[in-house]
């Protein structure tokens, strides 16, 4: 203001004033905008190098990864950024314009207060003193200045915390589809008969690079339960209040190899001749998944039934319709895993529970009843699958089986997965990152150059004899004014924001838990305070360096 001032007094039109600024705002953007679009591109081929990999493994195709640069988004961004430093530019020189001469010379319509607008309680002066008094107050008297720098500060936090709450939970709906299995390789069936899948099983077993084998088989069944013998967590979920009503429950049996269902009745120090023989009791795993009445609504599993034993009615599933005639009675003890993993299931036939009986292959011979639809499986370990893999569909065909049947690369499907993380994680941190240096340098730049707006201001306390101490002490005073309002302000709009994130996220299909920003939350806190004293600290020190009367001049070079 005081530069136009002075060009005002000797003949600068206020076109020209405003032709001036807008052409220098023009030229700082025909120097920034190629600048940013070259690091951005070149950020960009950075990030797409270090994914390259990972991406290309969950493709279905061997499609490459490489960069397309999209001419309009480029040109929005183009337009968007002049349009803000013209917008930016045109503000003050429109002010100035319209300033008088005098007053733009002298700045006298700087600050324009009473005496009761910067008035402060006596607490103040007791515990901050006389720095922070003045800093209190040095607050009050331009709050237009120091309400940008809240603003901008502000919109820094709320800008963080909501790019680490979008990825936070972006991470949490990828890790749900990363897990590890108990096979590599899987050859699933429901058409073929029993003894032309083991024909096939001794063939397959054979191939060079499997190291470990196995089978099992899938049998659907109901089971005739009273609604007093679920635990009290479910028939809450069910809404069951009828104790004596009767449920027919879906489950399914899981018959594995006799010598590994063995291996699992020693691991869990059970009785053998209790567990194994034709009367023998069931191992059964029974949980389902409950939301925790807590504020994040954290889902966890919880048991199915109320005892650990139980007794029922069991009779196998045809068509969705329990065969209640060919009912069996079994004797169930509840355990909290599974030996071997199952074999998967259609998406339309997902339960909302796990409900699964585990039996030695001896024994299904007994649950077997016409009509029934069975499931068998094939598992493999090997330590290079997709070659095995090739292996197994060539001796496939040359089998001649004209049966439906799957063959699953498991291995492949977890290490796409797991791709699939470490991409989400890159682009994360890149974008949080992102966010956090543009934020860095919009309180940077708006904070210095309110401390050197006001060098005339910090020369004359220098020179009416406050040291360099003490003036460090009254800007360090502002720096805790500065971060308290800023976080009282920007906290609560940052939570809301996550949550409304997270809402997002759920309502476009992610089964995710809300977790509440406190990490980011205490980073961006800390950060405030960092940022602004390091500012803060660098402003001051460069006026410090400077002889007092150039500051009280204030010939801003």
């Amino acid at each position: 203001m005081h530069q136009f001032g002075i060009l005002s007094s000797v003949g600068a039109t206020p076109k020209q004033l405003k032709n001036s600024v807008l052409f220098e705002g023009l030229c700082i953007g025909i120097v920034g905008i190629p600048i940013g679009i070259v690091i951005g591109i070149g950020s960009i081929r950075v990030v797409l190098y270090m994914v390259a990999t990972n991406f290309r493994n969950i493709l279905y195709e061997e499609v490459p990864l490489t960069l397309s640069i999209n001419v309009p988004t480029l040109v929005i961004a183009v337009v968007v950024s002049m349009m803000t430093i013209l917008i930016s530019a045109y503000m003050p020189a429109r002010k100035a314009a319209n300033t008088p001469v005098m007053e733009s010379i002298r700045q006298t319509n700087e600050i324009k207060i009473q005496s009761k607008d910067i008035k402060t309680s006596k607490w103040v002066e007791c515990v901050c003193g006389l720095e922070g008094t003045l800093a209190l107050k040095n607050f009050k008297r331009n709050k237009r200045r120091y309400h940008s720098i809240v603003l901008s500060l502000s919109l820094s936090v709320v800008l963080f915390v909501c790019g680490s709450t979008f990825g936070t939970h972006l991470k949490q709906a990828a890790k749900q589809s990363v897990m590890d299995g108990d096979y590599d390789l899987l050859f699933v069936t429901e058409e073929m008969e029993e003894d032309k899948v083991f024909r096939l099983y001794d063939k397959l077993r054979t191939i060079d690079g499997i190291d470990e084998s196995s089978y099992q088989a899938i049998l659907p069944y109901s089971c005739t339960v009273k609604v007093g013998e679920f635990s009290e967590d479910y028939r809450e979920t069910m809404s069951y209040h009828a104790l004596n009503e009767t449920i027919h429950l879906p489950m399914d049996i899981q018959f594995i190899e006799d010598c590994i269902y063995l291996d699992f009745i020693k691991s869990l120090d059970l009785p053998i001749d209790e567990y194994t023989g034709e009367n023998a009791k069931m191992i059964t795993v029974g949980k389902f998944k409950k939301v925790e009445d807590t504020k994040d609504s954290q889902k966890v599993m919880t048991n199915l039934f109320a005892e650990r034993f139980i007794n029922c009615t069991v009779a196998p599933e045809i068509n969705h319709q329990p065969q209640v005639e060919q009912g069996k009675k079994i004797s169930m003890l509840l355990v909290d895993t599974v030996p071997l993993d199952a074999l998967p299931v259609h998406p339309s036939e997902v339960k909302p529970y796990m409900f699964m009986v585990v039996a030695p292959y001896s024994l299904k011979a007994q649950f077997e009843a016409s009509g029934i639809k069975q499931q068998i499986g094939l598992t493999f370990l090997s330590e290079n699958p997709s070659p095995v893999m090739a292996k197994m569909e060539s001796m496939i065909q040359s089998e001649g089986i004209t049966s439906d049947y799957t063959l699953y690369n498991v291995s492949e499907i977890m290490e796409q997965n797991r791709n699939l993380l470490f991409i989400v994680n890159v682009f994360t941190y890149v974008f949080v990152m992102m966010i956090s240096l543009i934020a860095t340098a919009n309180v940077f730049n708006t904070i210095s150059t309110n401390i050197r707006l006001r060098r005339r201001e910090l020369a004359m306390i220098r020179s009416i004899g406050m040291s360099d101490h003490d003036l460090q002490k009254m800007m360090h005073f502002e720096c805790a004014f500065y971060g308290i309002k800023t976080l009282i302000f920007a906290l609560p709009i940052a939570s809301i924001c996550s949550w409304l994130i997270y809402q997002g996220l759920i309502r476009g299909g992610a089964e995710i838990d809300f977790i509440f920003p406190w990490g980011s939350i205490g980073i961006s806190s800390f950060g405030v305070f960092f940022i602004v004293f390091i500012t803060m600290l660098y402003a001051v020190r460069k006026i410090q360096k400077e002889n007092i009367i150039d500051g009280l001049r204030d010939e801003l070079s």
